[in-house]
């Protein structure tokens, strides 16, 4: 069964046996974010950059437990598979694509049927402005290089389309260890895969790793 139909169905099962949704409410709260990731991401908000995360959770999972840290105003886009509760405060969640919808057609297979995040950042730059960072410099070992334009954090395989998008060294592409993304770019039957990724990546374990690489950078 398709991820998000699965997670719809079982919310309904969920409902149905008389689960409720001050208990989802609830649960969201007690989800733990690393402090050292907040910091990061209160880091580039005030240096001025444009934080949206694009997921293939939903959107009342994520706001949920963005709001309960008080950093949900950090961030200019959730780009999700879209959610509700209805009359009876039974949760919905919904394919961002629907199943009778136009497929992607995404050419890396890695993507989701319901989302491509590599096409949901290219239309998040084009909102944007690609060259929103252009002209703006920082210093690195002595020497005044172009700031970078992007930065993206990821783990799975999906998130590996959207690198796809970042075209400099001066973009930097944080890779989190022992995960399917790791593994992924470092296939030895998928040739081309990881020359593919222009970005300097650095790969990450825990977030204080994060914090300390934007902070040398920023």
């Amino acid at each position: 069964m398709q991820w998000t139909d699965l997670q719809n169905e079982c919310l309904k099962e969920y409902h149905g046996q008389g689960g409720t949704g001050d208990k989802i409410r609830e649960s969201l709260t007690k989800i733990p974010l690393d402090n050292n990731m907040i910091q990061a991401c209160r880091l580039l908000y005030s240096k001025g950059w444009v934080l949206a995360i694009v997921s293939d959770a939903n959107q009342v999972y994520i706001e949920g437990i963005l709001e309960h840290y008080g950093i949900r105003n950090l961030f200019s886009a959730i780009i999700t598979n879209p959610a509700f509760w209805d009359a009876q405060d039974r949760l919905h969640i919904q394919r961002l694509i629907p199943a009778d919808g136009t497929p992607h057609g995404c050419p890396t297979g890695v993507c989701s049927l319901n989302i491509c995040k590599g096409q949901e950042v290219d239309k998040l730059l084009l909102q944007l402005g690609n060259d929103n960072q252009a002209g703006i410099t920082v210093e690195l070992s002595g020497k005044l290089v172009p700031a970078p334009r992007m930065l993206y954090v990821g783990d799975g395989r999906n998130d590996y389309c959207p690198a796809l998008r970042m075209k400099s060294l001066q973009d930097i592409y944080f890779v989190r260890k022992g995960r399917s993304l790791e593994k992924y770019l470092n296939k030895t039957d998928a040739p081309g895969v990881r020359e593919a990724i222009y970005a300097r990546i650095v790969y990450w374990d825990k977030a204080d790793e994060i914090l300390s690489e934007l902070q040398s950078v920023l």
